[in-house]
């Protein structure tokens, strides 16, 4: 676990220092973002309101409740702004009439990439296809 949790750290400090030290960043207009809590901007908050009930996380940066399980900035944060992209709304709190071609969200605390008859066994949450269908529609 420690091994794969340096790689990430490794693989985001090289990403993020390559996109901020290149001069001609690659032109995205988008980011579709899959994940858990680590990068969920929302979604898990827009399910179970309690969790956004006077919760401190978001206090210092949002300087407000802001419905993640981080205190301030996510890593899909920095790089939506290292490529000039605004903050990725959260899929399960989009308004009817938001434009989701921008970029969103799809990142949900506790997602998990484990097959559907995994979770049916062991009477738990949903896996990523879940995810993928709601993606999909």
């Amino acid at each position: 676990m420690k091994i794969v949790i340096i790689f990430c750290i490794t693989f985001t400090c090289g990403f993020l220092g390559n996109v901020i030290s290149n001069a001609n960043p690659l032109p995205y207009e988008a980011i579709f973002n899959f994940g858990d809590s680590i990068s969920d901007t929302r979604n898990a908050a827009t399910c179970y309101p309690s969790m956004d009930d006077n919760s401190p996380y978001g206090s210092t940066y949002f300087k407000h409740s802001s419905g993640r399980v981080s205190n301030g900035q996510l890593i899909i944060d920095f790089i939506a702004e290292a490529y000039a992209l605004s903050m990725l709304p959260a899929y399960l709190n989009l308004s009817n009439n938001q434009d989701i071609w921008q970029g969103v969200n799809f990142a949900f605390v506790g997602a998990t990439a484990l097959d559907m008859e995994y979770f049916i066994q062991k009477k738990t949450h949903s896996s990523i296809d879940e995810y993928l269908v709601e993606c999909s529609t």
